[in-house]
């Protein structure tokens, strides 16, 4: 059986990318799977992911590597949705928590007037007091949140 021989190249964005025989590649982390080698299955797939997501090679994966990238590009777009928290926004949110706690509802008011899209955010609850989340859901700044957390 001939050596099969793999070529990395580095992409514009600095990811890594596999040119050369698929098959081979393919046949990595369908093996990689089957030894319940997640980790490093995961980072095969995530090495050329849209290589392996079109159709004529996602076939040839086995049902544990189909579930694993259905699982890598669900967290990717998780992770795309989701951008972090500049620091007027984290002031933001201790203002709204300072204010509920000192039950001043004014103040409050006109913070959420500029800020209102930012209580939206799922990554915002969690960073929310309780007198907060119990204020802010009385209000109906809370949309799509009808039961405290």
């Amino acid at each position: 059986m001939p050596k099969q021989w793999f070529f990395w190249v580095y992409g514009m964005n600095g990811d890594v990318k596999m040119t050369g025989n698929m098959t081979t590649y393919i046949t990595k982390v369908n093996k990689a799977c089957d030894d319940l080698d997640l980790v490093s299955a995961r980072v095969l797939i995530e090495t050329n992911l849209l290589k392996l997501s079109e159709a004529k090679y996602y076939r040839l994966l086995n049902t544990s590597a189909r579930v694993l990238i259905k699982h890598v590009l669900a967290n990717r777009q998780t992770q795309q949705e989701c951008t972090k928290l500049s620091r007027a926004d984290m002031l933001i949110i201790n203002k709204i928590n300072e204010y509920c706690s000192n039950f001043d509802i004014s103040m409050l008011k006109r913070t959420l007037k500029n800020s209102f899209e930012l209580v939206q955010r799922p990554d915002v609850m969690p960073l929310l007091n309780n007198d907060a989340k119990i204020i802010l859901d009385n209000m109906g700044a809370l949309l799509g949140a009808h039961q405290v957390h």
